[in-house]
C-alpha cells in the first residue's frame, strides 16, 4: 500500500488521503529513521513476549480444566 497524503491523525484512526495498493514505477517510500525503526522493534518484542506469557497461561489454565473433569468424572 501507498499512502500518498492527507493529514494523519493521532493513534492511526481516522486515515484519510489516497491509499493505492501497487505502487507506481520508481516509487521509493520514505526511509524510517534508525530511532523509530528501534521503537518499533521494541515494542514488537515486547508485544511477542506478553502473547507469549498469555498464550502459556491459557494453555496451562485448559490442562488443569481438563485434569480436573477426568479427575471428577467417575
Amino acid at each position: 500500500m501507498v499512502w500518498l497524503g492527507g493529514p494523519r491523525r493521532a493513534w492511526g484512526r481516522g486515515r484519510r488521503g489516497i491509499y493505492l495498493h501497487d505502487p507506481p514505477l520508481g516509487y521509493r517510500p520514505p526511509e524510517i529513521p534508525s530511532k523509530d525503526r528501534q521503537r518499533m522493534a521494541r515494542q514488537d518484542w515486547l508485544l511477542m513476549r506478553v502473547a507469549t506469557v498469555v498464550l502459556i497461561l491459557v494453555a496451562a489454565a485448559f490442562m488443569v480444566i481438563m485434569f480436573l473433569i477426568i479427575a471428577t468424572h467417575t
